[in-house]
Parts: C-alpha cells; structure tokens; sequence
C-alpha cells in the first residue's frame, strides 16, 4: 500500500490546460490509482479516504465512532480534520460509547486543553451525551435507525458515482429523515449535512466519484 508520504497533491496528474470542472473529477496518482480529488489534500485526507470514507462499521462501537467524526467535524472544511481522528480516538477512550460515557466534567475541561482536538465544549459534551444514548445499541439498533429513516441498503437501486466533486450533494432527503430519527432516540448534534456525511463515511451514500478506486469492486470499502 502506498503510504502517505509517496502521494502527494504534486503526484497527481496535472490539469492546469484543462477546463475548471476537470479539477474536480478523480486525479492519477503517483502510484498508479485514481482517486477523489480531495484525496491528495494532505496526507490525513489521503488515509481517510483510502481505508475509511465509504467503508461500512462492522461493529456497534463503529457505528458510534464514525457518527463522532463527522459530529466533530461539522461546520469545518470538508476532509480538513482528517488528521486530527487518531487523537481523538487515543484521547477518547478509543470511541467505545460504553467508556465515553464514563466521562465527567474534569474529563471535558481537560480535552478542551488538548491542542490535538477540536476545543469544542458543545462538540464534546455532545458526544458524551450520545455514548450514554447508545451505549448499550447493538448493530441491528443501528441498522433498525438507518431502516427506520429509509435509507437503502447498499446494492438497493444504488446511486450512481458522480463524475465531478461539485456533483456530491451536503444532504439529501434521506439524511434529513435520519436527522430527525437519531434526534427522536436521544442522539443530539446531528443535522441533515452532517447525517448525509456519516451515511457517505459509512459507505450509505455515494462518497468516492466514478473512476475512483474505491468504487472499483472488490476495493474492500
């Protein structure tokens, strides 16, 4: 695997003759792949988008995980924080929603020092109010609110990978659904925009363009 440091955002394929819109679509790496245009932004990015953005949970604990990040996330740049998630799982009980929990308000004053993280009281308080809310939520409790706000199933009528990075929506009537459907079972802080980017980091919405290696099949995400 090509780590970080071997693709960078001067590896990728030069599109200065082009018109402004092939800026947007998949750029040829150094390495041989294709990827979202967004990729080659740092190296934080890079790695995101190769192991994590589009992957499904395979755990109830990563369900809660991935809905922290993009929770912690909203209102930033897109894919801007990316480098930032290891921290938050190594300074926050490694996102298990049991240990959380257990977080107090001394826990709280001393992330909001932590120059590692977003200091971010609402965001961090939030997130520990949402492990006590689905600290004891299995992966069918998880599936049942995704089912419940009507999102399909990967391989039901799928969407189809846009071309152009412009053509990715912020949310969609089926984030707005589930907005409201984590709010009716206690988890707080997730908007439509922010609900449509965890459905895209959990692989329930179209993420990665059309000529990505992610949406290659057998890419593993």
């Amino acid at each position: 695997m090509t780590t970080s440091s071997e693709t960078t955002p001067a590896d990728a394929q030069d599109t200065s003759h082009s018109t402004p819109h092939t800026a947007f679509r998949v750029v040829h790496c150094g390495d041989g792949l294709r990827r979202c245009p967004w990729a080659v932004s740092t190296p934080g990015a890079l790695a995101d988008h190769d192991h994590d953005w589009g992957t499904a949970p395979s755990s109830a604990d990563e369900y809660f995980a991935t809905l922290t990040l993009e929770l912690v996330d909203s209102g930033l740049a897109r894919w801007s924080q990316s480098a930032r998630h290891g921290s938050w799982y190594l300074h926050m009980a490694d996102l298990e929603p049991a240990r959380v929990s257990l977080f107090d308000e001394d826990d709280v004053d001393d992330l909001l020092v932590n120059a590692e993280l977003i200091r971010n009281r609402a965001k961090i308080e939030a997130v520990i109010h949402n492990a006590e809310v689905c600290r004891d939520w299995d992966m069918d409790r998880w599936l049942a609110l995704l089912e419940e706000a009507g999102v399909p199933f990967p391989g039901d009528a799928p969407e189809a990978a846009p071309d152009n990075a412009l053509e990715l929506p912020d949310s969609s009537t089926e984030s707005r659904r589930l907005s409201q459907v984590l709010r009716s079972h206690g988890i707080v802080l997730v908007g439509p925009v922010t609900a449509y980017r965890w459905l895209q980091r959990i692989g329930r919405a179209p993420g990665h363009l059309a000529g990505c290696f992610r949406t290659e099949p057998g890419d593993g995400g």
